[in-house]
C-alpha cells in the first residue's frame, strides 16, 4: 500500500470508530504549495561554471486532529526528500532496457534512468511526517510532546521551517509546558525537555564503531532542557507609541561517556516598535565542551584514539540585528492582515547586519595522518554559523546545492552565514493594492582568512586571496491575490571580492540571478 493511502485510511477509520461513539474528531489543515523558477549565471562566482537553471517546488501541510477544546494532535506533512533539490522534472520512473541489451554489471537488471521523451512518466511522491506532536491545555500550563519545530528570535539559531521556500527546521522530540502570553499578559515562560539522540554512533575520525549503540548503552545519549523566559507588550500596547518585545531563550545540552557533551546556549532576542521606528537584536551565546564529531565541521577535530578523546571548547558569540524607519504610512487593513485586503501603503529604509565568529584552523587537516596522534586543529572551536533559513541576500550565502564542494570548516559555507560580517541597507515599498517592492546593497567579507603560511603550504580554499566576499545589489516584487495566492519577481547582480579566490590561479566573475515565484495557500 502507499503511504498516502495509509494516511488517508488511517484518518477515514480513526474517524469511523470515533464517531461511532459519543465523541468525534475535527479535522482541520493549512499549507502550501510553492514554485520557484532561477536562472543564475556563475554559481558562487567561480569562472567556467555553468548556468544553473531549474524550477524548485516546495509543499507544506499542517493538520490539526481535535478531540474537544482541551486536546489536539498536530502533523506536518511534506513530500520532498530534499526541499534544496526539489525540481519540476525531476526523478523520471525508470525504463526497461531495449530487448538484448547488457546490463551495466552481471546479474543486475537492465534499466534506462533517462526520462521518455514520447510518454513522460515520474517516480511518485511519498508524503512524510515531518512533525507530529499532541498537545493539552490545563489550567497553568500548555502541555505539548512529541516532534515539534521551535522559533526563536529572527531565527539566528532556530527557525521552524514553516514559511514557504525555507528547506531546514529546528525540530526536537520532547515535552514543553507553556504558559502563553494573553492580551492582558505580558510576561510569560516555558521550559521543556528534549531527546536529541536516544542512539548515537561513532564518534572516531575513522568512523570504526568502538561500542555497541542504542538505548542498551546511556554514554551515547544526548539530552537537552531549556527554558523561556519572554516579556512581550506588543499586544497589550497595540497602536501606543512605544512596545517591546525582550526573550531570551537558555539550553543545556548534556551528553553521556561517549560524547562527553555539556554545552550551553543563550539566545537573547529585542524587538523594539516605536511609532516609524522598529529595531531588532539577536545575540547567542555558546560555552561548553564537546567530544561529538559534528564540531569538526565549524572548524574543530574528531577523535582519532577512542582511549583519548578530543574535548572540544564552543565558546563563541554570534550577533545579528536590523533597523526599519517608515518615511510614511496611510491607509489601513480590512479585516485581518492576512487577507489582505484594504488600502494600506507604507515608504520605509531599513538597515541591517549579522556578525558570525569564524575557525581558521578549518584551513588544516584534522590529523595529517593516522599515525599522528595529535591533531593540527587546536580543539577551540570559535565558528558559529547561522540557521540555514536565515537568507540576509539572494546569492550571498544563498548558494545551490552543487556548490557545497566549496565549504571549508569553521571558514565559510555557501548556504549558510558563517565566518562572515554581513551588512545591507535599502528601500521598502509595502501596498495592499500594488504589492510590494524592494530594493538592497548589500556586502559581506570573511572574518578569518588563509593566512600566508597556510597558502605557502599549499592549502586551497574560499578566503585564499583576502577576505572580501564582494557586494550585491538586490531587487523584488511581490503582489498578493487575497489570502490565497503569492506571486512575485527578483533579480540579483553580485560583484565578487577576492575572498572568493580559492588559489593563486583561481578566477572569478561577476553572478547574475532572476527569479519568479507563486505560493498557493490553502
Amino acid at each position: 500500500m502507499q503511504r498516502g493511502s495509509f494516511i488517508l485510511g488511517s484518518f477515514g477509520l480513526a474517524g469511523a470508530l470515533i464517531s461511532g461513539s459519543a465523541s468525534a474528531i475535527f479535522v482541520d489543515g493549512h499549507g502550501y504549495y510553492s514554485l520557484r523558477g532561477e536562472t543564475r549565471t556563475k554559481p558562487e562566482y567561480q569562472a567556467g561554471s555553468s548556468t544553473f537553471q531549474a524550477v524548485d517546488q516546495f509543499f507544506r501541510l499542517d493538520t490539526e486532529l481535535r478531540v474537544n477544546d482541551k486536546s489536539s494532535v498536530f502533523m506536518e506533512f511534506k513530500v520532498f526528500d530534499d526541499e534544496r533539490e526539489a525540481f519540476l522534472g525531476d526523478k523520471a520512473r525508470p525504463q526497461p532496457c531495449p530487448s538484448g541489451a547488457t546490463p551495466a554489471a552481471p546479474g543486475t537488471d537492465c534499466v534506462m534512468e533517462h526520462q521518455n521523451s514520447g510518454e513522460p512518466r515520474y517516480q511518485p511522491y511519498m508524503p512524510k511526517v515531518t512533525k507530529l506532536y499532541a498537545k493539552y491545555a490545563m489550567d497553568y500550563c500548555l502541555l505539548t510532546a512529541g516532534r515539534r519545530g521551535r522559533q526563536w528570535g529572527m531565527g539566528v539559531l532556530l527557525d521552524d521551517g514553516t514559511r514557504p521556500f525555507t528547506t531546514d527546521a529546528s525540530v526536537f522530540d520532547g515535552v514543553t509546558c507553556d504558559i502563553n502570553i494573553q492580551k492582558s499578559q505580558t510576561l510569560g515562560f516555558s521550559v521543556g525537555y528534549d531527546k536529541i539522540a536516544e542512539t548515537g554512533a561513532s564518534i572516531l575520525s575513522s568512523g570504526v564503531s568502538a561500542d555497541t549503540y542504542g538505548p542498551t548503552n546511556n554514554g551515547d545519549d544526548l539530552d537537552q532542557f531549556f527554558l523561556t523566559i519572554e516579556y512581550n507588550d506588543h499586544r497589550a500596547n497595540a497602536g501606543k507609541g512605544f512596545s517591546k518585545q525582550i526573550g531570551i531563550y537558555f539550553a543545556n545540552v548534556v551528553g553521556g561517556d561517549n560524547n562527553r557533551t555539556d554545552l550551553k546556549v543563550a539566545d537573547l532576542y529585542l524587538n523594539f516598535q516605536m511609532q516609524d521606528l522598529v529595531l531588532q537584536n539577536e545575540a547567542v551565546f555558546r560555552l561548553g565542551r564537546s567530544a561529538a564529531p559534528s564540531w569538526s565541521l565549524l572548524g574543530g577535530a574528531r577523535t582519532l584514539d577512542i582511549d583519548d578523546k578530543v574535548a572540544n571548547d564552543l565558546q563563541s558569540i554570534a550577533l545579528a540585528g536590523s533597523i526599519e524607519y517608515y518615511l510614511s504610512r496611510s491607509g489601513a487593513y480590512l479585516g485581518p492582515k492576512e487577507y489582505n485586503q484594504g488600502n494600506a501603503t507604507s515608504h520605509s529604509i531599513f538597515a541591517g547586519y549579522a556578525y558570525a565568529p569564524g575557525d581558521a584552523d578549518g584551513y588544516l587537516p584534522e590529523y595529517a595522518s593516522a599515525d599522528q596522534p595529535v591533531s593540527d586543529r587546536d580543539k577551540k572551536v570559535t565558528a558559529f554559523a547561522f540557521h540555514p533559513n536565515f537568507k540576509p541576500a539572494l546569492l550571498l550565502f544563498n548558494g545551490r546545492k552543487k556548490s557545497d564542494d566549496l565549504r571549508v570548516d569553521g571558514v565559510f559555507d555557501p548556504y549558510r552565514v558563517m565566518n562572515a560580517t554581513v551588512f545591507n541597507a535599502g528601500y521598502r515599498y509595502q501596498s495592499v493594492e500594488n504589492g510590494n517592492f524592494e530594493a538592497k546593497f548589500v556586502t559581506a567579507k570573511l572574518n578569518e582568512s588563509m593566512s600566508t603560511a597556510m597558502q605557502e603550504a599549499g592549502r586551497k580554499g574560499v578566503g585564499y586571496n583576502g577576505d572580501s566576499l564582494g557586494f550585491e545589489v538586490d531587487l523584488s516584487y511581490t503582489r498578493s491575490l487575497g489570502k490565497e495566492l503569492e506571486f512575485g519577481f527578483a533579480g540579483a547582480i553580485g560583484l565578487p571580492g577576492t575572498g572568493w579566490e580559492t588559489g593563486a590561479e583561481s578566477k572569478t566573475e561577476s553572478s547574475y540571478l532572476l527569479q519568479s515565484h507563486a505560493t498557493f495557500n490553502f
